[in-house]
């Protein structure tokens, strides 16, 4: 599931367990930037301090949002 499928806490749990199952996974993994807990908090500070864009109005989606950036984001 991708982020910007995420529309209410079904979809949101199910893209959670989708990050799980991702960092299981050594290929899977290997895009992601912040595989540790630090690092990927790191990324979402980063992405959070840098984003202009106003949030989503629906806060399933913008957590998501949030969460796909930090695995990402340097």
């Amino acid at each position: 599931m991708e982020h910007n499928k995420v529309h209410d806490q079904s979809s949101f749990a199910d893209f959670i367990r989708r990050l799980r199952t991702e960092l299981k996974d050594p290929v899977l993994a290997a895009k992601w930037e912040n595989v540790t807990l630090a690092d990927f908090l790191e990324g979402m500070e980063a992405w959070a301090r840098d984003w202009k864009e106003p949030a989503q109005n629906n806060p399933w989606r913008h957590t998501a949002d949030v969460l796909t950036a930090a695995s990402i984001y340097e």
